[in-house]
């Protein structure tokens, strides 16, 4: 084809200004690269002029060098590096793990092809084969399918096993690891509920238990949630071969002390701490968890010794700080609906009432909280102050919540505020964006507001970009839910940091 190009050109003669205006207006790009792509894929599917043969498992598959080369690095220095003993044999055999073995067929075929057909099950054993030989641009393509399918990940027991495999590869692929992260400390009931929720390692958990931003409903709950995993982990550990069979109990007990010791007894009520008495897991360390649960005990009736003696003891401060609690005691949902109805400015009020403490004390007295969320922006109208210089109208394109306290007699003391916004994914709706505050409220400093809540723009482009924001069946509705909790003299603000190094 080149030669008969060739021989057209050299059969007509052209003055040279003539040929380079031709030249300029007869320039085309002739793509034809899809029929390439299939002459490529036809040597893979019908093993034409293969010249190595790589076994997996029990399976061979016949290969070019040249392709395997091309698409990897790892496999190009194995193949044509005289180094090593790959470079001069034609069958080459991989160790492979077996979820690997079972998508090996299609990783080769990506090779050749550029496409292939992923799922949650097979994205993992991809992206390891993608890690293991270099294979960057399908690397990428795993990482952004996990990225946009976390939420069908975490109901179908695929989330734990992705968010250990990143935390390996760490600082390797930190978005996905932040947000998998993220997905698990805000939606812990629901992942908790998988399947691969007992497959979380004891060190995530551990850390896990730590974090000041767990999202639960109660401090009851989260420690029903480790139970459960306990005694799972249990099982395992009596069916695990390699732990030696006279130290499984030992084994199961160290691990119950190194978890139930990050769980906040003191925010539990006294009719829960008394019904933990009653927990199954109870009877593999009794002596240990009641300890624990006196420390609960002894915060909820007013023992400050005994408090500040826990406070001051190495990683006791967190036993008595609020995490983002969901219950009715401590916070409050806000629901929009036919959000684009709505006209701008408009505004939502609710009315919240809030213990001062924690601990349940005779002369608590109930706080009174004003609550005012601004979905399409803020206006302020035009007024004329006092020496008669008039204000212009202002009007603010932000998603505001406003929280202002009405309790009159208030006196400095710090709350945690907290805005949680429900998202959807996959058609799996879950806490998608949260805002966390602490401040200081006092009858001088009554207002806090919290702004860009969720960018304005998107919320705006709604009908043209839909946002993840929007849920329900016409997915026209916003879902805010707004945490208040004090803070009291025995809070610490400082977490370890969700990080694994």
């Amino acid at each position: 084809m080149i030669n008969n190009c060739l021989e057209i050109n050299m059969s007509t003669k052209l003055e040279p200004e003539e040929q380079n205006s031709q030249d300029s207006n007869s320039v085309q790009v002739m793509n034809n690269s899809n029929s390439v792509l299939e002459k490529i894929a036809n040597l893979y599917a019908e093993q034409l002029m293969s010249d190595i043969i790589l076994v997996v498992g029990e399976e061979q598959y016949p290969a070019h060098r040249v392709i395997l080369c091309a698409s990897s690095d790892v496999f190009q220095v194995m193949l044509m590096n005289p180094e090593w003993n790959e470079c001069r044999k034609r069958v080459i055999e991989l160790v492979e793990e077996p979820c690997c073995e079972a998508v090996f067929p299609q990783f080769l075929k990506y090779l050749y092809v550029g496409k292939m057909n992923i799922s949650l099950s097979t994205v993992m054993p991809m992206l390891v084969l993608g890690h293991k030989y270099n294979v960057k641009d399908l690397v990428e393509l795993c990482v952004d399918y996990m990225m946009k399918h976390i939420a069908k990940a975490a109901t179908q027991g695929f989330l734990i096993s992705w968010l250990q495999y990143t935390i390996a590869f760490t600082p390797q692929h930190i978005e996905l690891t932040e947000a998998l992260k993220r997905f698990l400390k805000w939606n812990l009931e629901m992942v908790s509920e998988a399947r691969d929720f007992v497959e979380m390692d004891e060190a995530v958990m551990v850390l896990l238990l730590q974090q000041n931003d767990l999202v639960v409903s109660s401090e009851y709950q989260l420690f029903s949630i480790l139970q459960n995993w306990l005694l799972r982990r249990k099982d395992l550990i009596d069916n695990d071969e390699n732990i030696p069979g006279n130290e499984k109990q030992e084994h199961f007990i160290n691990l119950i002390e190194q978890t139930v010791f990050h769980i906040r007894f003191p925010m539990m009520t006294p009719r829960e701490l008394a019904h933990l008495l009653i927990f199954p897991i109870l009877e593999h360390h009794k002596e240990f968890i009641v300890q624990r649960l006196a420390i609960g005990m002894s915060y909820q009736s007013g023992q400050e010794e005994r408090v500040m003696e826990i406070r001051n003891s190495p990683e006791g401060c967190l036993q008595f700080t609020p995490r983002l609690y969901l219950n009715d005691t401590w916070s409050v949902g806000i629901e929009v609906q036919n959000f684009n109805r709505l006209d701008n400015y408009v505004y939502y009020v609710k009315c919240f009432f809030s213990q001062g403490h924690i601990a349940e004390t005779e002369d608590d007295q109930p706080i009174t909280w004003e609550i005012e969320f601004y979905p399409k922006g803020v206006k302020y109208g035009r007024a004329k102050m006092v020496w008669g210089e008039d204000v212009p109208e202002v009007s603010l394109n932000t998603v505001r919540l406003r929280v202002t306290c009405r309790y009159p007699q208030i006196e400095e003391q710090r709350f945690k505020i907290a805005a949680l916004i429900t998202g959807v994914q996959n058609k799996v709706n879950h806490i998608l964006t949260l805002h966390e505050r602490t401040e200081y409220f006092s009858r001088e400093h009554r207002i806090l507001n919290m702004d860009n809540l969720i960018p304005y723009d998107e919320l705006a482009l709604s009908s043209i970009n839909l946002s993840p924001h929007l849920v329900g069946p016409k997915r026209n509705d916003l879902l805010l839910q707004v945490i208040i909790a004090p803070m009291g003299p025995y809070t610490c603000r400082e977490a370890p940091p969700f990080d694994f190094k």
